[in-house]
């Protein structure tokens, strides 16, 4: 394997682990221990954390180690602003591009979402969510404007609307999820930018927050 497909595979897993939570905001992030978990070289992990820095998932602090970025609240505010757009538009695309397998396949999402609320997973509600919001991505059929939300959605990263708030603010989640999945199967593109909006607004103020709370659930 090539150092620069070794150095995308570093990238690739870390900002995984980052996006995932597994590594969390104002964690140092150390070359050796990096090296040492991926069984890889310096020099691929040196540029994968090269990277991350460069995309502002890790920054250095006053001791000028890396350790994750812990977004601020007005940094959330102003990443919902620009989410809140580009993902509208993307369901409004998708509203008239979704396919019977795509609905069919959001169906099953939803019904695990369900599922999931009744057994108090919240792990599992946060995948599902990221499933959910990324299946109508890709319905739209814009390769650019899927890119940049994927790029977006992983900057609220290590925090989940699923890890804070309240049971309600859950459920409403979930419902809210079965809505949109009945309003792209009627192709009402009106109506599930509206909601969308709701949601994605419901969201950010749960996130907030549980920033202003100082911690996750």
């Amino acid at each position: 394997m090539t150092n620069d497909s070794l150095s995308d595979r570093a990238y690739q897993e870390l900002r995984a682990a980052i996006i995932g939570g597994r590594i969390l905001p104002g964690e140092a992030v150390l070359e050796v221990e990096v090296g040492a978990m991926l069984r890889m070289s310096r020099t691929p992990v040196r540029e994968a954390l090269l990277h991350l820095e460069l995309e502002g998932y890790l920054v250095r602090d006053q001791a000028s180690r890396l350790v994750v970025h812990r977004l601020s609240a007005r940094e959330v505010a102003e990443t919902f602003v620009v989410r809140e757009l580009l993902e509208g538009e993307a369901a409004r695309l998708a509203a008239s591009c979704i396919s019977d397998e795509e609905l069919a396949r959001l169906g099953e999402l939803v019904a695990a979402d369900r599922r999931a609320l009744r057994r108090r997973r919240f792990d599992e509600l946060a995948a599902l969510n990221e499933q959910i919001h990324g299946l109508i991505m890709i319905a739209s059929r814009n390769r650019t404007l899927t890119d940049l939300l994927r790029h977006l959605r992983g900057r609220i990263a290590g925090l989940d609307a699923f890890a804070v708030g309240s049971l309600d603010d859950q459920q409403q989640f979930v419902e809210e999820h079965a809505m949109l999945l009945e309003l792209l199967r009627d192709g009402d593109a009106d109506a599930v930018v509206a909601l969308l909006s709701d949601h994605l607004g419901r969201a950010r103020d749960v996130l907030l927050g549980g920033l202003e709370e100082g911690e996750p659930r």
